[in-house]
Order: structure tokens, then C-alpha cells, then sequence
């Protein structure tokens, strides 16, 4: 593009970086009289925010360059904002200077959008003045009705983190966000994606005396500017006055209380109301390919909501659920548990509106722990299983409740059958001014609150605690239980069937591994559902719950339980490869293609046919670990660097980028739900980095030794990385298998490497660019 203006974005340290650029932007006005670049040094700032200097000399820019070798909240924030605004980015990083921050591979964003490494000012000049005809990233999207709000999840869970998302549920939203407890990474194309669908955006600052409070800072600054380039309804909160820049106060809604937080989002709430009324859904600019209007949806299932039954793949497993044969769903992370839940959950309720009494359940697991903690490790083990039972049933009752409450709020003042059980309901339910604000979660915490409260008061700190029945009565229940019960049986004779669906309980456990008391809270709520089952059930009237679980957990429940055959469960494990291919089928297929379309026509619209001599589906499938959430990861990685690079399909250059990203990202992944299970395995995998593919029992051993186990921690940790498919077995010269060639059964796999005797173990492709290993 001739005569073309830039802005060039710079941290101010180090002030190396500063140097070089202006040099170069000074050999560039003297040499090129056809790109000019201006610098936010150069702006006219006296008497101003910089912030506000630095946008504006975005908007008349044609393009953006921005540095990125130390990456901080303003440069990142003007990335997005011009991204947001549709302005070409240019983004370059000096090699020759070692970062001091928060690494790139970390953040996410900026390896898949690309950027270019110079040394100098001589290099720095040389790119700016034959780079600039950069085309812009496409960022329309057909707007979401049904889920109009994004919101950045924080990586700490907090009450004041649990009262913005009440607060949007109250405000009648449904929400997408980004969990960095179920994705590692953020990508900069998802990011774009999510903020160009919504109508409103909310990101939450986290202070910087948490964990991880600059990797989100910087994945919220980027969004942040998203939306305001975008337009978008924006609101940015922080708890407390740190740690956002001066400049960019004007733009923070600021919380010393968490009910700060719901004057912030009524406002928020009523902009994003009338934006539906100014936003025109059909005038988002057409994609100029298939692979741009490409929507495999979303990788997590409560983000697809609005998608997921156009192409949703109804298994063997799924249907069981439906049916009300399943107690327990387990999966592996990714496996598809929440799929599920929704999938029951919106076909329950879609049933009868009237008759069906459907809970979607999900507790904050931090708040469990905060519970056990608070309370219940002054309780001897007898009075702990007991009371943990009587919790679960006493939430289930109240929830239940609840939900008739809400649901028959309109409808019983004009049904004679309903009215005056409902009012003896209302009634008890609203007996000592018992608080029915906020959503499930904070629901729950204000009741531990007043337990905990009640405990301190009858007990103090007194240690291994025996309570009689009656004492866990008078602990727990703030209503008359018996009555409570009495009238929702009867009540609930009006309805035909009752579904308690419970989702996350794992979620947000600590990471030190778990305890046997986090399992003894699982097995708790199981026989509380039970219990349930048993008081409301009849002939007339079905009660249902399921509890979804990962699947280490159960394993670990399982050998803790006695009578493990007594819940009946359904497991989620992948082992099929067409299953996986039909999945990905109905997803392409729901963009427009004609539905009948076999899997091949479907994948060559797409994709490439192979990759290095193999059929590209079998060779993603192959490093997807068999599971649906890695494949789609894979697949989208994939198809960022193609839409990033103007590709009409993915070809083989987008594949070696896509996997090299994805390989990253799963190896944080698993390194998750290995510190979940076993804090001896935190960090464990990054022993095998640039070692051999293929190692001896023996050689992987003295690994795990040398990051620091003992000889009995060696060999539980081996298991755990056969168990996650990170190690298989290799004998002879056939092919590696993992766990899923065995079908899950852990047992199997072991019974074959001791028969074949010495085995090698080999590590799973998946993880090989992630670990520099050579292919």
C-alpha cells in the first residue's frame, strides 16, 4: 500500500528497546518517503492521558506496529484495540535482548497472530519499510443472541469473582467465558471470535498478590481493547486500587466491596439491553471463504450453547443419561461430560415447561475446600461422612425449592392446584430470613458462612469434634427439615419428574493433590441425591440425578468405596477414531454444506488431504489424545494460522504451526490434571524435555528421580503418565500404544508389559514439539 501511516506501540523499559526503535523509525522517514511512521513518544501529551493520545494516533494510523519483547497492560491493551478496530498489526520482538516478564508462550495471543524478530535498528527499519502492505484480520461475526456477554474468567476463585457472575445471571444473561482452569492458553483468534459475537464484554483485574495476576492481566488488556475497538458494551474491574496503569484509571471500575460490583453490572446490563436494539445481526460483513465462516464451535461446551444441538453427537453414553440409567458420568477432561449435562439439561426442560423440575448444578469447588477447611477438619471421621451427607441433602432441598419457587412464581396465582402449596412453600422456604440472592454458588457460601458461624459459636476450635445427630441438626439447618420435606412432597406431586445434575464439583480442587476427605465429600452428595431419590420418587413421579466426574477422580473414589458396584455409570472414553471424524463432520457439515456429506467431502473443504506422507484427519486424531476438546484445539490452532495467512483451506505450513502451538498447550494441560491428582507430579513432565521419544522403564525412572522423587513416588507417578496417555509402550518395532488402544483399562496395558517383559516406553507424539523432541 503507498504512502501509508503507522503507529508504533512500545513499552517504556527497558528503555534499550525504546532506542532502537526510534532509530529506526528515524531511518525510515529519511530513506521511504512512502510509509511514515509516528511513535507515542512523538505525540502531543502535555495536559493529557497518554491512553487517550495513543488511541487516537491508532485511529488515523493505517497500521500498528508493536513490540512485544517485554509485554505489558498499555501495549497490549492498543494491540487489541486496533485489531478491534481494523487496523493492519505488525508485531516485532528484539531477539537480542532476554525477556524479563511474562513469556509469550504463556500468554498465548501473540504466537498465533505472529510477529518478527529483528537485532537491530538497521533490521527494525528494513521490515518496517517493505512490510507494510500486512492485510488487516478479519474480525466480523454474526452477533450472539442467545449468549450476548463474554467475560474473562479469573484463574482465583474469590467471592468477589462469584458475585460478578451471579450479578450477570441476575441481570438475565447468559454468558461465554474463557476458564484458565479449563484452557491453558488463550488464542488470539478465539479471543477475537468471542468478543466480535457479543454485545458486551466484562473483564475482571486480578491484584498483584495472586497467583498468575499477569498472564490474565495482560489476556485481559488484550480483550479489553478488542472491545473497545470493536464498540462493544465494556466494563474492566479490579479489586482494589492494583495494579492497573494511571492512564488507563478513566477506563476501571474499581471494587473495595463485592456489592460494589452490582452497580457496575445494572449499568452494564441496561447498555447491553440497548445495544440489541442498535446492533443490525445482518449487516456483519460476509467472509470471503468457507474456512472464515468456519464454526466448529466452541471447545468447551458451556460456551456453545447456542450452537450445540445443531451438531451435537448423540452417543450410546448420552442416551443412557437421557434415560435416567446412569448415576455417574465419567470422563477424562475434554471427554465430553459437559456436553452432556447440557444436552439433558435442555431437552429436560424443553419436555414440559410446566411439569419437569430440572437443577443444572454447579458449585465452586474452592468453596468446598474452603468449607472442609473452615469446618470440617475439626470433625472426627464418623461425624464427618454424616454431616457432609447431611449438608449435601439439606442444599439439594433448599435448591429444590428454589427452583419451584421460580419457576411457579407467574404460574400459581392462576391455578387453584398450585396456589396454596405454594404459599406454605414460600413460606417455610423464606423462614429465617434465609437469603435466596445470587446464583447456586453464592447461595451456597452464604450458608457455610452461617454454619461456619454457628460452629464457631457452639464449638470454638475444638479439634476431632463428635457430633450426635441431633447436634448436626442443630449445626446445619436453619429451616424445620422435616416440615420442609413434607411440603415439597406434596407440592411435587403437581410435576412428573425431578433432575438434579451436578457439574464441576472437581473443578477448582486444590492442587496439592487429592485428600481423602475431597472424596469422602463426592461420595457424600452421591448418597444425599440417593436420599432424594428415595424421599420424593413414586410411580407418578421420577427423580433423577447424575454427578459428573473426571474420570481419575473416580478411579480414586472407586478404590475407596466398598460396595463399587452400587452406582450405576456411564464412562466417556474415546477409543473409536470414525466416532472422533464423525464428530468433526457434523460440525463442518452445520455451516452450510450439504448435510448428507460424507466425512472426506466434508474434511477436504477444510483441510488438506495429507501432512508429510499421512491422511491429515488420522494424523490430528492420532495427537488429540482421543479426546474431543484436544482434537477441536488442534483443529482450530490449525485454522487460526490459515485464516491469519489468507489460506482458503488449511495446508501444510498452517498444520506444523497449529500443532507446535496445540503441542504447547497440552502440555500444560495434562500438567494440570497431573498436579490435580498427585502433587508429586506437579511440573513432572518437563523432566523429558529434549530427551529421546523412546526411553527404557529404567531411563524414565531416573528422570522422575532427578526432578526430585523418592523411590515410591517414581512409581506412582509412572503410572499416572501411562494412565494420561503421555507414556505408551513400545515392543519390537511395532507402534506405540497408549492407554486408549487398550480401551482405558489401565490394568490390561500392565498385564501386557509384563509379559512382554522389557518394554520401551515411548512418549506420545502429541507432546514432542512442546518438548523439543526430535521428530
Amino acid at each position: 500500500m503507498r504512502n501509508s501511516n503507522g503507529f508504533f506501540a512500545y513499552a517504556s523499559q527497558p528503555s534499550d528497546i525504546g532506542q532502537v526503535i526510534e532509530r529506526a523509525v528515524g531511518i525510515v522517514s529519511n530513506t521511504c518517503s512512502e510509509v511514515k511512521v509516528k511513535t507515542w513518544a512523538a505525540l502531543d501529551i502535555v495536559g493529557h492521558f497518554i491512553s487517550n493520545e495513543v488511541l487516537a494516533g491508532i485511529d488515523e494510523a493505517d497500521f500498528l506496529l508493536a513490540d512485544i519483547t517485554e509485554l505489558n497492560f498499555n501495549v497490549t491493551y492498543e494491540i487489541g484495540y486496533a485489531i478491534g478496530k481494523g487496523k493492519r498489526i505488525l508485531l516485532v520482538r528484539n531477539k537480542a535482548l532476554a525477556t524479563q516478564g511474562v513469556t509469550i508462550a504463556k500468554v498465548g495471543i501473540f504466537d498465533t497472530l505472529g510477529y518478527r524478530e529483528y537485532q537491530n535498528s538497521t533490521d527494525l527499519a528494513a521490515f518496517i519499510a517493505g512490510a507494510s502492505t500486512a492485510k488487516a484480520l478479519d474480525v466480523s461475526a454474526p452477533m450472539n443472541l442467545k449468549a450476548p456477554v463474554y467475560y474473562l474468567d479469573l484463574p482465583v476463585k474469590s467471592d468477589w469473582s462469584t458475585r460478578i457472575i451471579s450479578r450477570i445471571k441476575k441481570a438475565g444473561f447468559t454468558f461465554r467465558n474463557f476458564d484458565p482452569n479449563e484452557i491453558p492458553r488463550l488464542s488470539a483468534n478465539d479471543a477475537i471470535s468471542q468478543v466480535a459475537q457479543s454485545y458486551g464484554v466484562i473483564v475482571p483485574l486480578l491484584g498483584s498478590n495472586y497467583q498468575g495476576w499477569e498472564i490474565h492481566n495482560l489476556r485481559a488488556a488484550f480483550i479489553a481493547g478488542l472491545a473497545e475497538g470493536m464498540g462493544k458494551v465494556i466494563r474492566i474491574l479490579q479489586w482494589g486500587d492494583d495494579p492497573v496503569p494511571l492512564d488507563y484509571r478513566d477506563f476501571v471500575s474499581v471494587n473495595y466491596h463485592p456489592d460494589d460490583v452490582n452497580v457496575v453490572v445494572e449499568a452494564f446490563a441496561v447498555e447491553v439491553t440497548q445495544a440489541f436494539q442498535l446492533v443490525e445481526n445482518a449487516n456483519f460483513k460476509q467472509e470471503r471463504s468457507f474456512l472464515k465462516r468456519l464454526n466448529l464451535g466452541a471447545t468447551s461446551a458451556e460456551n456453545e450453547m447456542r450452537d450445540l444441538d445443531r451438531y451435537y453427537l448423540e452417543t450410546d453414553q448420552f442416551l443412557k443419561s437421557l434415560r435416567g440409567e446412569a448415576h455417574l458420568v465419567v470422563g477424562r477432561k475434554g471427554s465430553g461430560k459437559s456436553a452432556i449435562f447440557i444436552q439433558i439439561r435442555d431437552a429436560e426442560r424443553e419436555k414440559s415447561r410446566n411439569k419437569n423440575i430440572v437443577l443444572d448444578l454447579k458449585p465452586d469447588g474452592y468453596k468446598l475446600v474452603k468449607f472442609k477447611e473452615r469446618i470440617l477438619k475439626f470433625l472426627a471421621e464418623g461425624t464427618y461422612q454424616h454431616t457432609v451427607t447431611a449438608f449435601w441433602e439439606y442444599v439439594l432441598l433448599l435448591e429444590i425449592c428454589y427452583k419451584v419457587l421460580e419457576k411457579d412464581k407467574a404460574r400459581h396465582i392462576h391455578d387453584h392446584r398450585l396456589y396454596d402449596g405454594y404459599r406454605e412453600l414460600a413460606e417455610l422456604y423464606h423462614a429465617e430470613g434465609y437469603d435466596s440472592e445470587g446464583d447456586f454458588s453464592e447461595r451456597m457460601s452464604v450458608l457455610m458462612e452461617k454454619i461456619y458461624s454457628e460452629y464457631q459459636s457452639l464449638y470454638g476450635d475444638k479439634e476431632n469434634t463428635s457430633l450426635s445427630a441431633a447436634q448436626v441438626t442443630e449445626l446445619l439447618y436453619k429451616h424445620d427439615v422435616k416440615q420442609l420435606k413434607n411440603k415439597l412432597g406434596k407440592y411435587l406431586e403437581n410435576k412428573e419428574v425431578l433432575w438434579l445434575l451436578f457439574d464441576n464439583i472437581d473443578n477448582g480442587w486444590p492442587t496439592s493433590g487429592l485428600q481423602h476427605e475431597d472424596l469422602l465429600i463426592i461420595r457424600a452428595l452421591i448418597e444425599a441425591t440417593r436420599k432424594i431419590e428415595r424421599q420424593f420418587g413414586s410411580d407418578e413421579f421420577s427423580v433423577h440425578s447424575v454427578v459428573f466426574l473426571r474420570n481419575d477422580v473416580y478411579e480414586l473414589l472407586v478404590q475407596e468405596t466398598s460396595d463399587r458396584g452400587k452406582e450405576a455409570n456411564v464412562v466417556l472414553d474415546w477409543t473409536d477414531p470414525d466416532l472422533l471424524r464423525e464428530m468433526v463432520r457434523l460440525r463442518i457439515v452445520s455451516n452450510g454444506l450439504d448435510e448428507d456429506a460424507d466425512f472426506k467431502t466434508a474434511w477436504l473443504s477444510v483441510f488438506v488431504s495429507h501432512f508429510k506422507g499421512e491422511e491429515t484427519s488420522q494424523f490430528l486424531i492420532e495427537r488429540s489424545l482421543m479426546r474431543p476438546r484436544f482434537l477441536l484445539n488442534l483443529i482450530n490452532q490449525c485454522k487460526g494460522f490459515a485464516i491469519n495467512l489468507n489460506h482458503e483451506i488449511i495446508d501444510a505450513t498452517d498444520i506444523e504451526k497449529g500443532i507446535a502451538a496445540y503441542s504447547s498447550d497440552l502440555l500444560r494441560d495434562i500438567g494440570y490434571e497431573l498436579r490435580d491428582i498427585s502433587g508429586n507430579a506437579d511440573g513432572i513432565l518437563y523432566a523429558f524435555v529434549a530427551s529421546s521419544s523412546v526411553l527404557s522403564e529404567v531411563d524414565v525412572l531416573s528422570k522422575l528421580k532427578e526432578s526430585g522423587l523418592d523411590e515410591s513416588q517414581t512409581a506412582n507417578v509412572l503410572d499416572l503418565l501411562l494412565w494420561y496417555g503421555f507414556l505408551g509402550i513400545k515392543m519390537n518395532s511395532d507402534e506405540p500404544k497408549f492407554i486408549y488402544d487398550f480401551s482405558y483399562n489401565k490394568a490390561l496395558l500392565d498385564g501386557i508389559k509384563r509379559k512382554a517383559g522389557l518394554v520401551s516406553l515411548a512418549i506420545n507424539q502429541a507432546f514432542w514439539p512442546a518438548l523439543m523432541i526430535d521428530q
